[in-house]
């Protein structure tokens, strides 16, 4: 088995963390990884994903090392950007972990894969007894804001479908499912009348709104489904029967047939607080007026546990001595956008705690064993 050159992983990871890559100020790293995977002997292509949206780098990273075994390309991924405060990290290394100074985040999500791909590949350049099959490694944008860099992906330039992604937190985790969600925009339009004079002849957009809500399934629905709504605006003063109301919120299952179940019942709900408060007012029948949207974020990840590349992790594993569980999230991440477009890519930890916040650390201990998973993982690829 090859050997594991700790500290040179650790240096990769200290030099990625300190470059400033929030989301939508990518280019410096991006100038980082294209050079480095350049020095390493990949051929390079940059797509125009950078040209879709605000951001200033010039697009998603498809870097292709060719392989000394008969095989199609096993595919790497991570991506480049960090959540804020992400500027002027300076990294703190300790004896079983590295965290920030407490000023910043440390940038662990995702620097931790992005390190652990280029010493993979390093590691397979430099050696010649074991043969390999070719690797693709994709590193997007803007994850961390939508996922935008791998909705503009330019999938055509990859020719491998199977492989791993390095984001998620514990490495003794292997997300095999992730949810697809459905955001739900609603817009709410009542019938305004003075609050304190003639309140009757007003309809409260708020109340049609809490009472659809009220007759709604929320929160945890079942096993596989959550719902929620987080943002609601309306109204401007007190004395004026609310006229009209936004809504926004979500719907996340596992099941797609689930999502789109839980959907249509929330749906049903305005339409019922729609037939609940239409009245007749001076004759005239009135009644609130809702429009409904729903829009598909991102789909479902479904990995099949029987699946190679999920056994190949497992095994390789369990020889590491690591325990390892195929597991479902309730959050997404690239691995949702790429599952739409045909590829299967489970998603191991890389030993981070604590994302998003000061306290973020990386577990140096998990950290190694999750470049030595992947690396092995890669050795064993065959198709």
């Amino acid at each position: 088995m090859m050997k594991l050159n700790q500290q040179r992983l650790i240096d990769t990871f200290l030099e990625l963390v300190q470059i400033d890559s929030e989301s939508f100020h990518e280019k410096k790293i991006h100038g980082f990884l294209v050079s480095r995977l350049k020095e390493l002997g990949c051929r390079v292509y940059v797509d125009k994903a950078g040209s879709a949206y605000n951001t200033d780098a010039p697009g998603n990273i498809i870097a292709f090392l060719p392989g000394t075994a008969k095989s199609k390309p096993v595919v790497l991924c991570s991506h480049m950007d960090t959540v804020v405060p992400g500027k002027g990290v300076k990294p703190v290394v300790k004896k079983d972990c590295i965290t920030s100074d407490g000023t910043t985040i440390l940038g662990a999500d995702d620097k931790a894969g992005l390190a652990i791909i280029l010493e993979v590949l390093r590691t397979l350049k430099e050696q010649t007894q074991v043969p390999y099959p070719p690797v693709e490694a994709v590193f997007t944008l803007t994850e961390e804001t939508g996922m935008q860099g791998a909705k503009n992906l330019d999938y055509k330039k990859i020719k491998g479908r199977e492989g791993l992604i390095l984001d998620n937190e514990e490495v003794t985790e292997l997300l095999v499912q992730g949810p697809a969600v459905n955001t739900i925009e609603v817009w709410i339009k009542g019938l305004a009348s003075h609050a304190g004079v003639c309140p009757e002849k007003g309809i409260s957009a708020l109340e049609v709104a809490a009472y659809a809500l009220s007759q709604m399934k929320l929160g945890r629905v079942d096993k596989e489904t959550v719902a929620n709504f987080g943002v609601v605006q309306g109204g401007k003063v007190t004395n004026v029967v609310m006229d009209e109301v936004y809504l926004k919120g979500e719907a996340r299952s596992l099941s797609d047939a689930k999502l789109a179940k839980q959907t249509a019942h929330m749906k049903a709900c305005f339409e019922k607080a729609v037939k609940h408060f239409t009245k007749k007012i001076d004759g005239k029948v009135h009644k609130p007026q809702v429009k409904f949207v729903p829009f598909k974020r991102y789909p479902a990840v479904n990995v099949p546990r029987n699946n190679e590349m999920v056994k190949d992790i497992l095994s390789a594993a369990k020889k590491l001595g690591v325990r390892v569980r195929a597991a479902a999230s309730g959050g997404g991440c690239d691995a949702n956008v790429l599952s739409g477009f045909g590829f299967t890519l489970p998603n191991l930890g890389v030993g981070c705690r604590n994302c998003h916040t000061l306290k973020e650390k990386l577990i140096l201990k998990e950290f190694f064993q999750a470049f030595e998973i992947t690396l092995a993982a890669v050795l064993a690829y065959r198709k």
